[in-house]
């Protein structure tokens, strides 16, 4: 491979270009020291880096010595290039062509030294320099780095003599080649290692320094993962994960989550269209050479409580990838600059955890007001910082799959909705009986997943005295859930019919005007229409209903089907439990007409109402009385009827205040 190519060379020659551009100071964020170690000492670089020194006869001369006049105290060769750095030194030793380098944590503790260097090297600053011209230009051909172990922002009053150099990504042709000469220092054979586990391994290994490769390959071979003649993919891939979450730990605004126990009911659109892309993650050099690109993520937005952040973690499964949380508000700070330079650290160490499902919940809570033209308390910083994000999310080339989530697109810039941002656009909506019936049996499924591996975990003599299962298997069947729901949530069903309040009129013209179909009564109905959050807050009311007695929990069951259908049917009956449906219906119809300006597609198969019975120019949804009865279940019949009486009800009002407002 050609030293230009590798990681080392392109810092190299970024660095040369700074110096063929005069600026004084190099700017390098890594903590990676052993990278900065080479650049100084490596032979491949020394030429480059200090003018009039070179290698010779396995000695490093130094040539600039004689030429400038300077003799006293100099010789002629020495066995070190660390003579002609000055680590942490005071710019007006400088004599010869030297480099200078500052290892911070912050720059408040260089300033003063880089701004004095940056004196010298602009020739503003009396000193002794000015008096002999060579020593003067000795200053001009040096060079100051200041290192850091992670971005910081640069303080404005150097920042135009400061250049940034950021270390490059091994390339996966390096980290193959530290991979196959491990092998080879073990005398392990290539071959034992498969094509594909190869891959793999190259793939996850991006993003990691030399060393820290190095040292999980040592560990792979030490804990006999990798052998002469056996290997251990899973165990392999477990420990380059394990090393991935540990580079989280003290990381700002990123979380290492864990994915879904089990499946998000009722989502099966976007089930299928990430099982249709999965094949893309798990062979991404096959899908490189067909010239397929990378999935760059979803955006899924709806009411709140329908499953969003539980489609996120089952995004993270089907992918079998890690979930990685990004929590923009972490990553603001209070210095100038501050906030941006954390959104570039933590998006790089998303790459470095890629492949993985970069999960960014309730995405317009960071990035209200970033619209242009929009009011801002902040300065800008959120502008500034959505500005990066776009970039990123650009010109990423990592399998970082980006799962943002939305209860209110509204507050979003729509630069975000451009077609190049995100593969698709989904929204969830008041989930269908059926849908229903499945979060009720998912839920009491998951439940007893975690009972009985919390029961696998308990010593023998513990677990003799618990129940066998948390839930009745009887519990876990959809069909159980699906008769309550159409008996019990359905019981103003007789107000769930719309009437044609334009019914005989006529317009100007003397023809009949358009149908507006809305509630028949004066009043909505008012029936227990649920969201996923609904139901689980249900579940978790019904088991502190039933309060089980102690000795019901060495049983077979703690939860029979029997106390729990009593407990469910007795709360829906309760005018005290006011699911989401029956409170928040303009909240409903707000977000089903900016889904359906935005143009989203139903995460679901079985959405209530269908986007193209709307009319933008009329506000009303048509709804046709003759196709209307085809409603299996009462529930859907009764959500149809109590949603389009109040898209029709509320939309033109709705329209009307956010005209007013723009």
């Amino acid at each position: 491979m050609e030293f230009q190519k590798t990681q080392l060379g392109r810092i190299l020659e970024d660095v040369k270009r700074v110096m063929l551009a005069h600026i004084p100071i190099v700017y390098i964020p890594t903590a990676q020291v052993e990278i900065i170690q080479e650049l100084l000492y490596g032979k491949n670089c020394i030429d480059s880096l200090v003018p009039r020194v070179c290698f010779k006869d396995g000695e490093t001369v130094k040539l600039a010595a004689t030429e400038i006049g300077e003799t006293d105290g100099l010789t002629g060769t020495f066995k070190s290039i660390v003579d002609n750095y000055k680590v942490g030194g005071n710019p007006d030793s400088i004599k010869t062509p030297s480099i200078l380098v500052s290892y911070v944590t912050d720059w408040s503790s260089v300033t003063n030294s880089a701004r004095n260097y940056i004196s010298l090297y602009l020739g503003i600053k009396k000193s002794e320099n000015q008096t002999n011209p060579k020593l003067a230009d000795a200053v001009r051909r040096s060079l100051y780095i200041i290192v850091s172990p992670k971005e910081e922002a640069i303080p404005d009053s150097i920042a135009p003599y400061v250049r940034t150099v950021r270390v490059p990504s091994l390339s996966d042709e390096e980290i193959e080649t530290i991979i196959l000469d491990k092998l080879k220092d073990e005398n392990i054979p290539a071959e034992v290692i498969s094509s594909h586990l190869l891959s793999q391994m190259i793939i996850s290994f991006r993003g990691f320094s030399t060393t820290k490769i190095v040292q999980l390959l040592n560990l792979m071979v030490a804990e006999q993962y990798i052998e002469f003649d056996y290997v251990s993919p899973e165990e392999v891939m477990n420990i380059i994960r394990s090393a991935k979450k540990q580079m989280l730990d003290n990381s700002q605004g990123l979380k290492w989550e864990k994915p879904a126990v089990s499946g998000a009911a009722g989502l099966d659109n976007i089930t299928r269209w990430l099982y249709a892309r999965k094949a893309i993650f798990e062979d991404p050099e096959l899908a490189r050479r067909q010239h397929i690109d990378i999935p760059n993520g979803v955006l899924i937005s709806g009411i709140p409580g329908s499953g969003k952040s539980l489609m996120a973690k089952t995004a993270s499964t089907i992918l079998d990838m890690p979930l990685i949380s990004l929590d923009m508000g972490a990553l603001l700070g209070g210095i100038m600059g501050e906030s941006e330079h954390n959104m570039i650290n933590a998006l790089a160490l998303a790459e470095q955890m890629a492949p993985c499902v970069l999960w960014i919940d309730e995405i317009e809570k960071a990035f209200s007001g970033s619209s242009q033209g929009a009011a801002s308390s902040d300065g800008g910083v959120g502008r500034r910082m959505f500005g990066k994000f776009l970039t990123w999310m650009q010109e990423k080339s990592a399998a970082c799959f980006v799962f943002a989530t939305s209860n209110d697109i509204s507050c979003l810039p729509p630069e975000l909705f451009r077609s190049e941002r995100f593969d698709r656009k989904f929204f969830t909506f008041m989930p269908t009986a059926i849908e229903c019936a499945r979060i009720f049996a998912a839920n009491i499924q998951a439940q007893n997943k975690a009972y009985h591996e919390e029961l696998e975990n308990m010593p023998a003599s513990f677990r003799k005295a618990q129940a066998r299962e948390l839930f009745s298997t009887v519990l876990e069947d959809e069909t159980f859930w699906l008769k309550i729901i159409n008996e019990c949530c359905t019981q103003d069903i007789k107000a769930c019919t719309l009437r044609n309040i334009n019914y005989g009129e006529k317009d100007d013209n003397g023809n009949d005007k358009t149908p507006v179909y809305t509630w028949s009564s004066s009043s909505r109905p008012k029936n227990k229409l649920m969201t996923g959050a609904d139901i689980s807050a249900l579940i978790k009311e019904a088991k502190f209903r039933i309060h089980p007695e102690p000795e019901a929990e060495s049983g077979t069951v703690i939860y029979n089907e029997s106390s729990m259908e009593s407990a469910v049917r007795n709360i829906l009956r309760d005018g005290n439990y006011k699911p989401y449906g029956e409170t928040n219906l303009k909240d409903i119809v707000e977000c089903f007409l900016k889904l359906h300006e935005n143009k989203f597609v139903p995460a679901g198969d079985n959405c209530i109402l269908d986007f193209d019975c709307y009319d933008t120019d009329k506000h009303l949804y048509i709804h046709n009385p003759d196709s209307a009865e085809k409603w299996e279940n009462d529930y859907d019949k009764v959500l149809y009827y109590t949603v389009v009486g109040a898209i029709n009800h509320y939309s033109k009002e709705l329209r009307t205040v956010k005209t007013q407002r723009a």
